[in-house]
């Protein structure tokens, strides 16, 4: 009997230990997904969280090195004063050492690691220079000297962004097909993340069209949901697969057209300000490339063939989205046809245009929305729509419906500060 009672007892201890346990490790999982719930890796960097303690590692892309991705290994100059040079260079212009921003001589003096701001200034656990104070030139302490000392970096030379420019490949979007980053570098993927249990899934997509900017449709937004719930992940062929390719942003700003119309979808267009604490958001690759938009005066005839992206249903009725990027073929249809009583009649604005498929196979679909409708002109791809609404998805005189980009150039250059 008592055997009994004391494996009992014995049994009660296990149990309630074992609950303890699990609790605690409960604990540290939700402490743990908190840490990377805003992206603390820069330059496009990608967090991951140790599974039980609270301390996580940034996944840089290729170039950069630190604790947060903080360190440019392939910079060699500056532009105007070089405050935002994150680059490598450890010796002053007398040829003398520079001093780790973490000791102790440093340490006693105004700029060192340990201030609040040391991150955004390019400070840590290394001895390169920097300029942290708005100098002429970037400088760092020394052995055995009071006074700071300028570094000889030279100055970069200025070159223009080739926007809308590939490696295409060819490898569903609605009987499309499966598609390499390479191939729509411009190519955006929205998340929204739970605020309870900080999961994040799949929005819509959208287009990079600066470093810092992405367009989407102003539909995809919640109203309700702050900016800091959503985050931007670019150079993604797979969204059950992370790759080292892909860079992902903190949403820092959300402007929605203001006359947006979520009856009629009219101004379906929205601008994303991507978060970035070093100056520099998105670092172009051959996976990670702005779209151009198109000027003023660029307008495509009817028929035209041009390129719809995304990582929508392959289906009209599927219950999943992609798992890969896909991309259709479509030609533009004129308005006039796509205003006629058997496509959309008045439902289309001057807002709007429409392209579809030849034989009505392919398209874009639930999931699509957001992202880009590409359309060449002299070698380079221009943003001509975004994926706005459609009836049904390849549906027979239902083609997708797009917002017309060209319509709202002033107004993104007027938003984009």
């Amino acid at each position: 009997m008592k055997i009994m009672i004391l494996l009992s007892l014995f049994s009660i201890c296990i149990d309630m230990s074992l609950q303890s346990y699990l609790l605690h490790t409960r604990k540290i999982r939700t402490l743990s997904r908190t840490e990377c719930s805003t992206n603390k890796c820069l330059n496009g960097g990608s967090c991951a969280q140790h599974v039980y303690s609270k301390d996580y590692v940034c996944h840089c892309p290729e170039g950069y090195l630190g604790k947060h991705c903080e360190i440019d290994n392939k910079s060699n100059c500056i532009n105007d004063k070089g405050k935002d040079y994150r680059g490598t260079r450890d010796y002053t212009v007398s040829g003398k050492e520079c001093l780790q921003w973490d000791s102790f001589a440093v340490l006693q003096r105004k700029y060192n690691a340990q201030r609040s701001n040391a991150l955004k200034l390019g400070l840590g656990s290394h001895n390169y220079c920097r300029n942290p104070s708005h100098a002429k030139k970037p400088w760092c302490y020394v052995q055995g000297s009071m006074y700071r000392e300028y570094c000889d970096i030279p100055k970069c030379e200025k070159v223009e962004s080739k926007c809308g420019q590939r490696e295409y490949k060819m490898n569903k979007i609605v009987g499309g097909n499966e598609a390499a980053i390479e191939s729509h570098p411009w190519q955006a993927a929205l998340y929204i993340t739970d605020s309870r249990s900080k999961s994040s899934y799949f929005q819509c997509g959208g287009s990079l069209i600066h470093s810092c900017w992405v367009l989407t449709a102003a539909h995809c937004i919640h109203p309700t949901i702050s900016h800091s719930w959503y985050h931007v992940t670019l150079g993604k062929s797979s969204t059950n697969k992370p790759s080292k390719n892909e860079q992902t942003f903190s949403v820092e700003k959300i402007i929605s057209h203001e006359n947006f119309n979520d009856d009629s979808f009219d101004n379906d267009i929205a601008l994303l300000k991507l978060k970035s604490q070093s100056g520099t958001c998105a670092i172009e690759s051959k996976f990670v490339h702005p779209i151009c938009l198109p000027s003023k005066c660029l307008i495509f005839s009817e028929n035209t063939q041009c390129e719809v992206s995304g990582y929508g249903r392959e289906a009209e009725f599927s219950p999943f989205y992609s798992k890969f990027l896909k991309e259709a073929r479509v030609n533009l249809i004129s308005q006039q046809k796509c205003r006629s009583p058997e496509y959309y009649g008045k439902k289309l604005t001057e807002n709007m245009l429409c392209a579809a498929h030849h034989n009505w196979k392919e398209d874009a679909c639930k999931g699509d929305s957001g992202g880009p409708l590409v359309c060449e002109n002299n070698g380079r791809m221009n943003l001509y729509g975004i994926t706005s609404w459609g009836d049904g998805c390849a549906r027979p005189n239902k083609p997708g419906v797009y917002t017309r980009v060209l319509n709202y150039i002033q107004w993104i250059e007027e938003n984009m500060i």
